[in-house]
């Protein structure tokens, strides 16, 4: 959580296209020795701090929320991938060792650091001799100010209670408790969407740039009402309600929900009138793709017909079968198997061209006829080496059968024990072909969409007593994903509980990093049991705070509950048992 020196910051100050009209933020571009002299410097200083919120959502937190959890794995592959960080993400055994736990807490202080220090740089400007006002002044501080807010509401959810820094400094402080972070938090927010608030709001269709507007923050402190019980223990769903029907109402911004599944992931969506907010991503232009590396196999782009994208062939869906096609049946996890077989999103991924596709998802034979009758095929590397890859929704060494397992029925089902074929991939972001290779990594990475405050409300409805309120809400939603707006399987009163509210989460957001959230809101984080996971100790509820950050500290930093060391108590830290709301 340490600053940096304010200097360097503007040295390292990042341009983007368009900066005086606010137009959609790239990072691509360093200016060396750029210091205030026009107001493009400044709009490039303002920039700075987005690319460090962006780091917030790479592949360490994103494991933090979904490996920890009941829908994605890091498997490991014969020899790839057998680092034990995978296997302790699985199974709870983390350690204050544990390098993704590190990036991430690392990632969310040097975003505060680098916010505060701008907000102290642009706050001793003269902006009137820039040809800007003070009002543009105003907001754009405020706009920095609620990414340190956000920041602290990430470390909040991960860590518990965060040493707070309300400006900038290069002394440290201790850990605040966790009602001191969240009441922190809370009050920054309040000020972002209070009735003088200088942020801008969003008309319907507009391109979503990035900036923090009004919209953005409302659904923030939605977020951090949506989960008080877990953070303070203390249940603030009606004011989540409040908010959310505020935010649908058009309060803070105009917004609509698609009509199709695919329409706030296309490679439009930053016209999406579903987006609320999104990391602006564009090829050649800092874009992001972790996704894509992460999830797909070496030879993917072979199957898509694409060039000029690499890919490492570790996370995937976590088994919905076992090695012998048995249905697993635990209460949550077996994530394929919870898209019914007519949701359109359960469809094989195809890009038809034209930046229109269907499906989201890699399973089966990875093979295809192309226009022209050329084969595309996605060949192995490792068990099935020449051999075309089928993705299966088992994780197992099937090629060891008739070597070191007699049988199918020996075989082991573990995070240890997987093929380069193992698991159900996810495209969520589409991937084009080699007649769209400018649309490469072009979908923005997207953070908050209308469907999630639907489905806020809906289950704050739930949790008031008004099911046929909440099925509704999660209806309006779901019908999108089905031909004909037919939904066989609509929500109602009578087949609404905790599980199946978890099941409507997990499907409408599936690898959005949020899975690990949903689950403590439920208490079933770690109460549950899934694949290759059994319940785990009450403590796994935080994260420890990274030694390597304790060490460093001049301060006494104290750990979680759990890890060792000088610890905080439970309530300090922000370690609640949250009641089951059924």
């Amino acid at each position: 959580m340490k600053g940096y020196i304010k200097s360097i910051l503007l040295c390292t100050a990042v341009l983007f296209a368009g900066c005086t009209n606010l137009d959609e933020i790239y990072y691509s571009e360093i200016a060396q020795n750029t210091f205030f002299s026009t107001k493009d410097n400044i709009y490039a200083a303002l920039a700075r701090p987005y690319t460090k919120w962006r780091g917030t959502h790479e592949f360490s937190p994103w494991m933090l929320q979904e490996c920890v959890a009941d829908e994605f794995c890091v498997s490991q592959k014969g020899a790839d991938y057998a680092d034990e960080r995978y296997r302790q993400l699985q199974w709870h055994t983390w350690t204050p060792d544990n390098s993704a736990i590190y990036d991430t807490y690392f990632q969310i202080g040097e975003g505060i650091s680098y916010a505060l220090a701008m907000i102290s740089e642009l706050s001793d400007l003269d902006y009137p001799s820039f040809g800007l006002s003070e009002t543009e002044q105003t907001d754009h501080i405020l706009q920095l100010k609620m990414l340190v807010a956000y920041s602290y509401m990430r470390g909040l959810d991960y860590f518990g209670g965060m040493p707070i820094y309300r400006e900038y400094t290069l002394d440290e402080v201790q850990r605040s408790t966790a009602r001191e972070t969240f009441d922190f938090i809370e009050s920054w927010f309040k000020e972002g969407i209070a009735d003088n608030s200088t942020l801008k709001k969003k008309t319907l269709g507009a391109r979503e740039e990035g900036w923090v507007n009004q919209g953005i923050v409302a659904a923030c402190l939605a977020r951090l009402y949506f989960n008080a019980q877990v953070y303070i223990g203390e249940p603030r769903f009606n004011e989540c309600a409040r908010l959310c029907q505020d935010i649908i109402d058009g309060k803070y911004g105009e917004y609509e929900l698609e009509d199709t599944w695919s329409g706030p992931f296309g490679f439009d969506n930053d016209y999406s009138t579903e987006v609320i907010w999104s990391c602006a991503s564009q090829y050649s232009m800092n874009q992001i793709s972790w996704d894509f590396e992460r999830f797909n196999h070496y030879n993917a782009k072979s199957y898509y017909d694409i060039d000029g994208m690499g890919a490492t062939n570790g996370a995937h869906l976590q088994p919905s079968l076992a090695p012998d096609d048995t249905p697993y049946k635990f209460n949550v996890g077996t994530p394929f198997a919870r898209f019914h077989e007519k949701d359109l999103r359960k469809k094989p991924y195809l890009y038809l061209g034209n930046k229109e596709y269907e499906g989201m998802f890699l399973y089966g034979k990875q093979e295809r006829e192309a226009s022209g009758g050329r084969k595309l095929q996605c060949l192995g590397e490792r068990e099935y080496k020449g051999e075309v890859i089928t993705f299966v929704d088992k994780v197992a060494p099937f090629r060891k059968v008739g070597t070191e397992y007699s049988s199918v029925a020996e075989l082991p089902s573990t995070i240890i024990n997987a093929e380069e074929n193992s698991g159900v991939r996810l495209v969520k972001r589409p991937v084009p072909d080699n007649t769209g290779l400018d649309l490469r990594y072009n979908p923005d990475y997207v953070i908050i969409r209308l469907s999630e405050i639907y489905y806020m409300l809906a289950e704050c409805k739930y949790r008031a007593g008004d099911k046929d309120g909440a099925a509704d809400l999660f209806n309006e939603v779901r019908k999108r994903n089905f031909d004909g707006q037919a939904d066989p399987d609509k929500c109602s009163a009578a087949n609404l509980d905790k599980y199946r509210i978890l099941e409507e989460w997990m499907t409408e957001f599936l690898g959005e990093g949020r899975r690990r959230t949903d689950l403590r809101r439920w208490n079933a984080f770690t109460t549950e049991e899934w694949w290759d996971h059994q319940p785990s100790e009450h403590y796994r509820e935080l994260f420890p705070i990274p030694q390597k950050s304790i060490s460093a500290s001049n301060v006494n930093l104290k750990q979680n509950p759990g890890y060792g060391g000088d610890e905080m108590s439970a309530a300090e830290a922000g370690l609640y048992n949250v009641p089951d709301a059924e």
